[in-house]
């Protein structure tokens, strides 16, 4: 089995908040099924403007996703998990400082130590306890 490095986990992470960003929005069910048709005619399709096309995930980032979401983020603390998420979106870390009231070292340290509770669980391993699973 090979061993996933904290880059591969930084890059996953990114990658489920660009997949994120793309996901269609939830709306409820027949939400356009009251809408009437509009009949257009050939000439007002030529002359309409074509809509950009809107870029979907693949299927490997949706699984990518998945996985990040689902497996990765319910072992941290709900703190740790705001602040590694909002890492993943490339919020700068002043502007985390004034979130959370930490120094930058000691918010980068959380960080990376939440970061190597993830590698821990992907290599099989327990936390032994110099990671205490505490709120920032």
């Amino acid at each position: 089995m090979q061993l996933i490095t904290i880059d591969q986990i930084k890059k996953d992470l990114e990658t489920a908040a660009y997949v994120d960003r793309l996901m269609p929005p939830v709306r409820p069910p027949k939400y356009h099924g009251w809408l009437f048709d509009i009949v257009y005619t050939p000439q007002e399709i030529a002359f309409m403007d074509r809509r950009p096309l809107i870029p979907r995930p693949t299927q490997e980032q949706v699984a990518i996703w998945e996985k990040v979401i689902l497996q990765w983020l319910p072992l941290l603390a709900v703190e740790e998990r705001k602040l590694v998420w909002k890492r993943a979106t490339h919020i700068p870390w002043k502007l985390l400082c004034v979130e959370f009231g930490c120094h930058r070292s000691k918010l980068s340290e959380k960080y990376n130590i939440a970061l190597s509770r993830i590698q821990g669980f992907l290599s099989g391993q327990k936390s032994r306890g110099h990671f205490p699973r505490k709120s920032l």
